[in-house]
């Protein structure tokens, strides 16, 4: 998919990516599914089993798609079945996170989380329809987009609930830093899409 990086880029970007992951999973998400964090309990008590289902989908979404990256023949044949899993994953964590803001969520924080929910789904569904009409390339550039929204999931755990990064309200405080990472990723999505062709803005 990523043809013009090389095997020893690739396991660098695995390793970064999958590291930042784990941390995650370890600082935040396990302690709040197992019920080890009083507080989270506390702030999630609401919303616990919608929240957990989300959670689970975009865990799926996360692990599914750096698969479809892996050279290995064998996770080549499984490339349809796993990406119907991701796709699934998505049609699942997008209309729960849009839920969870629309009843949990306040002020401008919750139009901006159900802004980047519905830009996750339309990226898999344009990605998905690409692929229908065997558009290739344009395949590869949404799901690249779509993964890049995903993982603004770990991005922002990390920052709030693992660096305890506060955005000033200066800059638009939770909303701004959605926004910012969102459109963040998805140059950063483009920019890897661009290499791949052998574009060059030069």
């Amino acid at each position: 998919m990523l043809e013009s990086i090389s095997q020893r880029q690739l396991w660098i970007i695995f390793f970064v990516l999958g590291g930042l992951v784990a941390w995650v999973m370890v600082q935040v998400e396990l302690p709040m599914l197992l019920g080890w964090n009083p507080a989270w309990d506390q702030k999630i008590s609401d919303y616990r089993l919608l929240l957990h289902v989300h959670a689970t989908a975009g865990s799926v979404a996360l692990f599914a798609a750096p698969l479809q990256l892996l050279p290995f023949r064998r996770v080549r044949r499984l490339h349809r079945p796993i990406g119907y899993a991701y796709l699934l994953a998505i049609c699942i964590g997008a209309p729960t996170a849009i839920w969870i803001a629309l009843d949990h969520l306040s002020g401008s924080e919750r139009w901006m989380t159900c802004a980047q929910a519905v830009c996750w789904l339309y990226a898999t569904l344009v990605a998905v329809a690409a692929i229908m009409q065997r558009k290739v390339d344009l395949h590869r550039l949404w799901i690249m987009r779509s993964y890049a929204l995903t993982y603004t999931f770990i991005l922002s755990r990390l920052a709030v609930d693992v660096l305890h990064f506060h955005p000033s309200p200066a800059v638009g405080g939770n909303s701004g830093f959605i926004l910012l990472s969102s459109l963040a990723v998805l140059v950063l999505a483009d920019l890897v899409s661009m290499k791949k062709r052998g574009w060059s803005l030069a």
